[in-house]
């Protein structure tokens, strides 16, 4: 019974805070767009859709499960191809606050006049705080984010993936790829894992977890610690 009710004021509480990594209080200027399309009609909607894609969601300690992706450009895309060094993936949602933080957005301007979680910053600057000083962007690991929902939570079309990546300048990085699986991951697995990051280690198994509201691991404590660790 606990179980249940937990897990219902977790949905409520998706339904009314958004796409968030926690509650914060960011600027005006994109939230009243944000609260519009992110409307507890449209999250409940959203977070109601089955998921029909055979081996989804991923699974901590099993290889990233090998589904119908494209890139920016509309080219298949496996994330199996990228094995023989560590992969942090993350969820994307075009509205999620904390991605468009996570992404760069202080730094690099809100995507769509959208708006940007005010108490993140961009993953590069964490990544290099929690890895000892490692630099995300050097080629040494892979960066994906598979993007889920666009700017009017609908599933992403290969422009919408090359305009975000234009914009946050992911276009000039190495080892770096904007994905998503279109309608047949816009789901209620999918959904529930929004914003958050897994790590993935060089023969492609998933080894931490820090996905959506109930993460496994913690981000900052767990998963980007591990990473020289895999290299």
């Amino acid at each position: 019974m606990r179980i249940a009710l937990l897990s219902s004021l977790l949905f409520i509480g998706l339904l009314v805070l958004g796409f968030h990594y926690s509650a914060s209080i960011g600027p005006k200027h994109g939230w009243a767009k944000k609260a519009w399309v992110e409307s507890p009609e449209k999250m409940g909607e959203l977070a109601s859709v089955p998921n029909t894609v055979s081996g989804w969601p991923p699974q901590l300690g099993k290889a990233f499960p090998s589904v119908p992706l494209f890139d920016h450009s509309g080219a298949s895309f496996d994330v199996s191809r990228l094995k023989g060094k560590p992969t942090l993936v993350e969820f994307i949602a075009m509205t999620c606050a904390a991605c468009q933080a996570w992404s760069g957005a202080h730094t690099k301007g809100v995507f769509d006049d959208l708006a940007a979680q005010e108490d993140l910053q961009g993953i590069e600057e964490y990544y290099r705080r929690f890895t000892g000083g490692l630099e995300l962007f050097d080629g040494s690991v892979n960066f994906v984010q598979v993007v889920i929902y666009d700017t009017a939570l609908r599933p992403p079309r290969p422009e919408h993936l090359a305009a975000w990546r234009e914009h946050f300048g992911f276009d000039k990085q190495k080892s770096t790829y904007i994905v998503s699986g279109g309608e047949a991951l816009a789901n209620q697995e999918s959904f529930n894992r929004v914003p958050g990051f897994l790590l993935l280690d060089k023969e492609g198994i998933i080894r931490y977890d820090a996905l959506g509201h109930t993460p496994v691991h913690n981000i900052y404590t767990e998963l980007l610690p591990a990473v020289p660790r895999m290299k």
